[in-house]
């Protein structure tokens, strides 16, 4: 189980890493949205991952299933132009992201170390809106 305090440092490196504005941990889009509040730039919603288990009891598999999202606050009633910008801005920050935990960036990660079972057929990346209370953007979700 990854606990909730290697979580933070985890997102504090993919902050660092992806070279956005900052993160939010949560458990619920409740939660999210209250942390979020009005925050500007894109930021990383690092929800705590489910821990679950495959297998019989004496012989089982430890299975993560994470879900991040990288998002900035949507521009009310922006043009077209405007919010196709924060869409491209936002991927760009996932394709980052996606980058950083498969270990394709050529830097110091450990991620794909303390996760080896990396389910690449679990990995959904799908586009958000209206998300936390007004935030666009897009998700990534896993099972490592």
């Amino acid at each position: 189980m990854i606990f909730v305090t290697e979580f933070d440092q985890l997102c504090q490196d993919i902050v660092n890493a992806i070279d956005i504005k900052g993160y939010v941990l949560c458990s619920t889009e409740e939660q999210g949205m209250k942390k979020l509040k009005d925050k500007s730039g894109i930021q990383l919603v690092a929800v705590y991952p489910n821990y679950s288990f495959d297998g019989q009891i004496d012989t089982y598999k430890d299975n993560h299933e994470m879900l991040f999202f990288t998002v900035i606050r949507q521009s009310e009633g922006a043009s077209d132009t405007v919010e196709l910008r924060q869409y491209y801005d936002t991927q760009q920050a996932m394709i980052k992201l996606k980058q950083y935990l498969f270990g394709e960036d050529n830097g110091p990660n450990n991620f794909c170390r303390k996760f080896p079972n990396i389910d690449v057929s679990s990995v959904m990346i799908d586009p958000e809106y209206n998300i936390f209370g007004g935030y666009i953007g897009w998700s990534i979700k896993l099972v490592c």
